[in-house]
C-alpha cells in the first residue's frame, strides 16, 4: 500500500514540474557588444562575458548539415531518373504497333504499370513475404514501439529491442495480411496492445530476376522487386507480340506447380493478379496464339479474340461484349477457311440460344453479325389539321376513326373529305377519300380499316381560300402591305394604317388597280382623290378595295419639313439653325449667329457637307467680300465650324529635325518588322498602304512660329534642319496644307523652285519620294535596224521632193 502511494506522489510530482516548466519563458541569451567588453578581463565595465562555443557541437552541426544535403541531392536523383524512366517507357509504348487479339492493349496502354521501385512501395494483401523483405512495425498509444526488421535467410524476423525480449518469428512465404496478423500476435504476448494504434508496412521489397521468354516483344531476364506480378512483369518486355497467346501465358516456378495466366479472366476480375507473385527465378512463357476468331458487325466489342479449347460461339460473343440491340440473331454468317477453300456458314443465332445450344469454331472463322435492315412498318402516318400530327401505331384491325381519335381533330379541318395515300404491293401509289363526318356519323362503310404504312392527310379549310394583299404607302403612319378581305374599304385600309399624316393634307390619294381583261391579259387603272384640310378623303365614301391594289397618300405640295444645318466654335450664337429658305448661304448664316468672335481663326474654318465630306472653305474671303466664290449655299446638314485664332505653323513629314526623324526611323522599323511576320503578299501592301495613310494624317509634327510673308522654304531651313534627303525627301515634295483644307505644292520653273506661302496655322509637309520596282517593268524588246529600208524611204523621199520642186518651178515659169 505505500509503494502505490509513493508512486502517486511520484507522478503528480512529476505532473506539478512538467506543468510548470511550460508556463516559464525560454532564456534569450543577451546579446553582447564587443564594444564594452573590458580588454583587461578583470570584469569593469559591467560587461558580460560573450558565452564560450563548443567545437565540437559546430561540427556535428555541419556534419547534420552536409547530410541533409546530400540526402536531398540523392532524392533530386531519383526523380529525375524516375522521369527518364518514364519517358522511356512512354517512347516504348508508343513504338508497339495496334493490338492483333484484344488483350494485349493491357500490356501497351499503360492499363498495367511495372513496380520499378523496391522502396516505400504498399504491398498488397496477397503479397508473400521472403528472404531480404523489409517491413517496418509500429505502434503507437498506451504503448510506443517501432522497429524495421529483415527477413533473413531462414525466414525469420526478430521484434526484439534493447527493453524488450520477443522470441523470432517466422514468416517466409506467408501472405502479407498473415504477417500482419502473426506480428500482432506474437508482440500482445509481451505488451499491452489494448488502447494502441497498430501498422505493419512494407518498407523495402526484395529483388528479384524475371526470365520472360516466348512470344514477346523484348525477352530476356529482368530484376525486379517482387511486389511484381506476372502481369507487371510482362509490361516490362513489351508484353505478347501480334501472334502471341494472352490466356494461354505459363508462369513456371521450381517452388510452385505451373501456372496458367489468362488476360480475359484478369479483365474479368482484376484480383486473379495476386495469384501470379513471382519469386526469383521464375519462368513466364507466352506461347503461340492458336486458335483466334473475328468477331464484327452488330457487337460492342468487335476485335480479334483467342479462343480456348472447348470455347465456342456463345463465349466468343460474350467476350466481345454481346450483341448490339439491332443485331439481326436469325441469320449470322460465319466465314471459315477450310479444305483449301473458302466457305460461308449461315447461323440461326436466335434458335440455338433459345435451345441451349452452341456452335464449334474454328480457327481463322469471321463472325458477321448484321444490323436489322428492315425498317419498322407498323405504323400510319397522320398529317395536317390535327392536333398531333405524327406516327401512330398498327395493331390488327385498327380502323381511320381510332387513329384520327388519337390525333385529334382540329375545328379548321376539312371534314368533307380527307385522303388516306396508300403503297399498293406493286409500290404504286392509291388515293382513297374518306369524309370524317361520315365516320363520325356512324357509318362503318366509311371507317375503312388501315393497313401498314398508310398516310391519312387532313386539309385546313385556309389551304382553300387564295390569299391577296393590299399595300399602302406615303403620307401614313404604318404603312406596307394588309391582307385583302372582301369586305375591307378604303377607310378600313386608312384605319389599319393608323389615318393619315397631316403632311398630306389638301394632297391627293391615287390608287393603283389591276384590271383584268377578255384576252386573259390586265391593265392598270389609276384613280385618284382628293385629301382636304381634315384628312378626309373626297368622293372615295365606301369604296372597297380589290385584290392587289396599291394605295399612294402623297405629300401636300411644297411641304418640306424643317431642315437644319449647325455652327460652331468662335462665333457669337452657336448651334443648330433651320435653312429659311433653299438659297441662304454662309454669309447669312453667319449674320444670324450674330457674327464671328475677335479670336475667331477665320482662314482655319471648316465645312462639312453630309455625304460628301469635307469641303474646301476661305470663311475671311466670304466675310470681306458677300459675292465670294466661297459663299456656298447651304444644304441640310451643313456642319460650319470656327477655330480659335493660331499663331502657330507645323512642319511634319521627311525632315532633319530629331523628334521628328527619330520618331520616323522607329515607325519604319516597326513597319519593317510587321512586314518580316507577314508572308502574304496582299497583306503586306495592305500594311504599306495603311501605314502611309497614317502618316499623311497624322503626322509627326513640330510646331514653330509664324513669320509673316514667309514661304515653307523658310520654315523648313530655319527650324526643320533642312530635309531628309537620306529617307527619301525631296525639294520638289515640298506641299503646304492650308487651315481652309487647301493644298499648294512645290512648282519647278526651269532651274527655279517657287515654295508655297504660309499662313497661320498651316502644315508645312515633305513628302516621300516613291521608289520605283525597276525590276518588275517590263524591257522593250529591240528590234534590229533594217538599214535597206531606211536607204530606200529616203531615196524615194528625196526624189519626190526634187520632182515636185522642178514641178513648181516649171509652173512659174
Amino acid at each position: 500500500m505505500r509503494e502505490q502511494i509513493s508512486l502517486f506522489i511520484l507522478i503528480c510530482c512529476s505532473l506539478f514540474a512538467l506543468n510548470l516548466q511550460a508556463q516559464i519563458p525560454p532564456i534569450v541569451p543577451p546579446v553582447i557588444d564587443p564594444g564594452q567588453v573590458d580588454p583587461s578581463g578583470n570584469g569593469n565595465g559591467g560587461t558580460i562575458e560573450a558565452p564560450k562555443v563548443d567545437p565540437k557541437a559546430s561540427e556535428m552541426n555541419a556534419e547534420e548539415q552536409k547530410v541533409k544535403e546530400q540526402i536531398e541531392e540523392e532524392r533530386k536523383a531519383q526523380r529525375k531518373k524516375e522521369e527518364e524512366k518514364d519517358i522511356l517507357a512512354r517512347k516504348r509504348q508508343e513504338e508497339l504497333p495496334e493490338p492483333k487479339i484484344w488483350g494485349q492493349q493491357f500490356f501497351r496502354d499503360q492499363s498495367i504499370k511495372l513496380f520499378d521501385r523496391s522502396k516505400n512501395q504498399r504491398a498488397i494483401e496477397s503479397y508473400r513475404v521472403a528472404s531480404g523483405d523489409e517491413i517496418e512495425v509500429t505502434v503507437w498509444g498506451a504503448v510506443d514501439f517501432s522497429k524495421s526488421v529483415s527477413v533473413n535467410d531462414n525466414g525469420y524476423i526478430d521484434l526484439s529491442i534493447p527493453d524488450l525480449l520477443v522470441p523470432r518469428l517466422y514468416i517466409k512465404g506467408m501472405k502479407f495480411k498473415d504477417v500482419r496478423d502473426a506480428i500482432y500476435q506474437r508482440l500482445s504476448r509481451h505488451m499491452n496492445m489494448k488502447g494502441s494504434n497498430y501498422d505493419v508496412q512494407l518498407n523495402y521489397s526484395r529483388s528479384i530476376t524475371v526470365n520472360i521468354t516466348g512470344e514477346v516483344f523484348s525477352p530476356g531476364s529482368y530484376t525486379i522487386p517482387a511486389t511484381n506480378t506476372a502481369f507487371n512483369a510482362l509490361v516490362a518486355s513489351g508484353g505478347p507480340s501480334q501472334i502471341g497467346s494472352v490466356r494461354r501465358i505459363k508462369v513456371i516456378s521450381s517452388d510452385h506447380p505451373t501456372r496458367q495466366l489468362d488476360v480475359y479472366k484478369f479483365a474479368s476480375d482484376p484480383n486473379v493478379s495476386e495469384e501470379f507473385f513471382l519469386d526469383n527465378n521464375d519462368y513466364i512463357f507466352v506461347p503461340l496464339a492458336e486458335k483466334v476468331v473475328e468477331v464484327r458487325g452488330s457487337v460492342k466489342r468487335p476485335f480479334d479474340y483467342e479462343l480456348l479449347e472447348g470455347e465456342q460461339l456463345l463465349e466468343a460473343l460474350a467476350f466481345a461484349g454481346g450483341v448490339k440491340a439491332d443485331a439481326y440473331l436469325r441469320n449470322i454468317q460465319i466465314k471459315r477457311y477450310a479444305n483449301d477453300e473458302e466457305r460461308i456458314i449461315d447461323v440461326n443465332l436466335a434458335k440455338i440460344i433459345a435451345n441451349g445450344e452452341n456452335f464449334p469454331l474454328m480457327n481463322g472463322d469471321i463472325i458477321e453479325l448484321s444490323p436489322i435492315s428492315e425498317a419498322y412498318s407498323n405504323y400510319v402516318t397522320v398529317e395536317g389539321a390535327v392536333k398531333l400530327p405524327g406516327e401512330y401505331e398498327l395493331g390488327a384491325g385498327t380502323r381511320i376513326l381510332e387513329v384520327l381519335q388519337k390525333s385529334g381533330i382540329m375545328l379548321s379541318a376539312v371534314k368533307e373529305k380527307i385522303y388516306v395515300r396508300r403503297l399498293r404491293p406493286d409500290f404504286s401509289i392509291e388515293y382513297i377519300d374518306v369524309s370524317i363526318d361520315s365516320i363520325l356519323a356512324g357509318q362503318e362503310e366509311a371507317n375503312i380499316a388501315l393497313r401498314a404504312l398508310d398516310k391519312i392527310e387532313v386539309k385546313f379549310k385556309s389551304e382553300f381560300v387564295d390569299e391577296y394583299q393590299v399595300q399602302i404607302y406615303g403620307a401614313v403612319r404604318k404603312s406596307g402591305a394588309y391582307a385583302h378581305s372582301d369586305s375591307l374599304t378604303l377607310a378600313d385600309l386608312l384605319y389599319l394604317a393608323n389615318g393619315i399624316e397631316k403632311e398630306a393634307a389638301n394632297s391627293i390619294l391615287e390608287i393603283s388597280r389591276l384590271v383584268p381583261q377578255a384576252d386573259g391579259s390586265s391593265k392598270v387603272e389609276l384613280m385618284s382623290y382628293d385629301i382636304n384640310e381634315d384628312l378626309e378623303v373626297v368622293g372615295a365614301e365606301g369604296l372597297t378595295l380589290e385584290p392587289q391594289d396599291q394605295i399612294f397618300v402623297r405629300l401636300a405640295k411644297n411641304y418640306k419639313l424643317p431642315q437644319n444645318v449647325s455652327i460652331q466654335g468662335e462665333i457669337a450664337y452657336p448651334g443648330a439653325y433651320t435653312l429659311q429658305d433653299n438659297g441662304e448661304r454662309i454669309a447669312d448664316l453667319l449674320a444670324r449667329a450674330g457674327g464671328t468672335t475677335p479670336l475667331a481663326f477665320l482662314e482655319g474654318a471648316r465645312l462639312i457637307r453630309q455625304g460628301e465630306g469635307f469641303v474646301v472653305l476661305d470663311l475671311k474671303d466670304v466675310v470681306n467680300n458677300p459675292d465670294s466664290r466661297f459663299n456656298y449655299i447651304l444644304r441640310p446638314g451643313d456642319r460650319l465650324s470656327i477655330p480659335v485664332v493660331k499663331d502657330l505653323v507645323a512642319i511634319a513629314g521627311r525632315i532633319n529635325h530629331p523628334e521628328v526623324k527619330n520618331k520616323s526611323e522607329i515607325a519604319e522599323i516597326e513597319l519593317k518588322l510587321k512586314l518580316l511576320k507577314t508572308e502574304n503578299k496582299i497583306e503586306r501592301e495592305e500594311i504599306q498602304a495603311e501605314e502611309a495613310i497614317s502618316r499623311k494624317i497624322k503626322p509627326d509634327r513640330i510646331n514653330v512660329p509664324f513669320h509673316k510673308g514667309k514661304r515653307a522654304n523658310y520654315y523648313l531651313k530655319e527650324y526643320a534642319g533642312g530635309i531628309d534627303r537620306a529617307n527619301g525627301g525631296r525639294k520638289r515634295l515640298v506641299y503646304v496644307r492650308y487651315p481652309s483644307g487647301a493644298v499648294k505644292k512645290t512648282r519647278n520653273y526651269f532651274f527655279f523652285k517657287c515654295y508655297p506661302k504660309v499662313t497661320k496655322g498651316a502644315m508645312v509637309y515633305v513628302d516621300t519620294k516613291t521608289k520605283t520596282d525597276k525590276q518588275n517593268i517590263p524591257k522593250k524588246k529591240r528590234e534590229p535596224i533594217e538599214w535597206n529600208r531606211i536607204i530606200q524611204n529616203g531615196v524615194a523621199i528625196t526624189s519626190s521632193t526634187l520632182t515636185l520642186l522642178l514641178a513648181i518651178r516649171a509652173l512659174n515659169n
